[in-house]
């Protein structure tokens, strides 16, 4: 099912080896390992090269590189953060070659934070035993990207922004974009979905703006299984006043500082023995409960880092000057946060190797369900996963290609068609869907309130709204039905009518096609 009406498809030079569409840590990293085996690669991105989540990561990557950790201690962390729905197999092979690509990322240039005798320093950051972030300043995301743009030698198209797969006998062969105006094909015999993840859908988030799922409503379109949609991950704090959202990194409490309410008391041991250091959902409902039992903010006190003898002005530099643009001294001010969305757990499902049920389709990163976080990412275990299963993406794209012989000239192509039409004129606006996720599939759920939203998504998709609010639409309601299918509460799915996990629901579950079919 389509949503593009008929419109005139542009044919584009090139015939790629493979296509990379998205440019953040998993896409790039995997790109990049594809163009130094030879390939001819093309990356499509929606905006410019380091438009990504990966750009706005602050607190660094989590790795057994310490004397003291082990992949073992790393996978049990890993394990007990994702409230009993991590994929025990792909998180041993997170947390194993987790290692050797890190390794690779500092080959190609990225730097990190190190002592006076040039050894990697690591913080410590919620639910991890030991302190095993590697990091640079507040701004690792940024770093990492940097590395990765200067080391990759393919093709970039930015501002293109994908809209259609071009899929023939249950097999990808390319994509269709819009850059300009204009709609092109480019075609490919392996496609890789690196598209981000959903946390932009939400009022309130720490993504780009791009972030609105694009690539995951698209793939469902044309039949890919997706996997866990009602899982999102909220970060507990985040800096939000009018139209300013920005993200304070878990970093800030790993180095000492720590989270009071409205009458300045710490209160977080009420809610769990790690405190501060609690996974995130638990920190996150325990925010949004003392703020209403206190009836005021809740603040995070950065003073008690400083007492230890850090300089919070050196150690996070991106976010003091933040904070200091909206009048706020982190040495002497306690700083009012909010939990806000942040990271999306569910997505397109895959194999190990990044394979989605279409051949030739892959999904990697955010885009990607790869059950590695189960129903709760454990902190900064997210650029592991792009770098690790970028890496294992890549050669399985190249696995795939070389038993591959396509003649493009030979794929013919259907009309593109819209949805079934309803005759309904009224349009909606990215905004208007936005509002509905805060409200009703946001930090705490529940069934009337998830049955408001789906009412609202299925309007929007009958509607004559833009191409992408319809294509988010999508997503918004596979999200929703998901999370109204789910009748208990785990990780960073909530809902105040079913408030605790129920062993029947320790499951993965799925959202297909045809149960977009059926809901619409």
């Amino acid at each position: 099912m389509k949503l593009l009406k008929d419109v005139k498809v542009h044919a584009y030079p090139k015939v790629y080896d493979a296509i990379v569409v998205g440019s953040g840590a998993a896409g790039l990293f995997c790109a990049s390992k594809l163009s130094q085996v030879g390939l001819n690669v093309c990356i499509l991105t929606k905006n410019t090269a380091d438009t990504s989540s990966t750009k706005l990561a602050q607190g660094g990557i989590a790795v057994a590189l310490p004397v003291n950790d082990s992949p073992s201690l790393h996978f049990d962390d890993t394990v007990k953060a994702g409230a009993g729905l991590v994929d025990r197999r792909t998180a041993l092979i997170l947390v194993e070659e987790g290692v050797k690509r890190v390794i690779d990322l500092i080959r190609m240039g990225a730097t990190f934070e190190t002592d006076e005798l040039g050894l990697l320093k690591f913080t410590k950051e919620a639910a991890h035993s030991v302190p095993r972030i590697v990091y640079y300043k507040d701004k690792t995301g940024e770093e990492v990207e940097r590395a990765l743009l200067d080391a990759y030698r393919g093709d970039i198209i930015e501002f293109a922004f994908v809209k259609e797969l071009i899929i023939k006998n249950g097999r990808c062969y390319g994509v269709i974009f819009e850059k300009d105006g204009k709609h092109f094909t480019i075609y490919a015999p392996v496609v890789a979905l690196a598209t981000g993840g959903a946390a932009g859908l939400y009022e309130k988030h720490t993504n780009p703006d791009t972030s609105t799922g694009d690539g995951i409503a698209i793939a469902l379109r044309y039949g890919a299984v997706l996997k866990d949609l009602e899982f999102v991950q909220f970060h507990p704090t985040a800096f939000v006043e009018d139209d300013t959202c920005f993200l304070i990194s878990e970093s800030v409490r790993g180095e000492g500082a720590i989270i009071v309410d409205s009458y300045g008391r710490r209160f977080m041991g009420d809610y769990h023995p790690l405190w501060e250091l609690a996974p995130r959902d638990v920190v996150t409902r325990a925010i949004e409960n003392q703020k209403k039992i206190t009836g005021g903010k809740v603040y995070l006190d950065f003073r008690p880092i400083g007492e230890k003898g850090v300089d919070i002005y050196e150690r996070f530099p991106t976010i003091t000057e933040k904070l200091k643009q909206v009048g706020l001294d982190p040495k002497k001010d306690l700083i009012p946060i909010t939990p806000v969305a942040h990271y999306y757990l569910g997505g397109i499902s895959v194999d190990t190797f990044g394979r989605t049920n279409i051949k030739g389709l892959f999904a990697i990163g955010e885009a990607s369900c790869t059950g590695v976080h189960g129903a709760n990412r454990l902190a900064s275990n997210s650029l592991l996963e792009c770098l690790v299963f970028g890496e294992r993406t890549a050669y399985g794209m190249y696995r795939d290609l070389r038993f591959l012989s396509l003649d493009f000239k030979k794929v013919s192509f259907k009309k593109i068609s819209a949805f079934p039409s309803q005759n309904n004129l009224q349009v909606y606006t990215m905004k208007d869907l936005k509002k509905t996720m805060w409200e009703y599939v946001g930090i705490i759920r529940d069934g009337a309130g998830l049955t408001k939203a789906i009412d609202v998504f299925r309007q929007i998709i009958h509607s004559s709204s833009s191409f992408e609010v319809r294509n988010s639409a999508v997503l918004a309601l596979a999200m929703a039905i998901s999370a109204m299918r789910r009748e208990e509460s785990r990780g960073g799915h909530f809902r105040r009518d079913f408030p605790y996990e129920r062993e029947e629901f320790k499951f993965h579950s799925t959202f297909t096609f045809q149960d977009l079919l059926n809901s619409i």
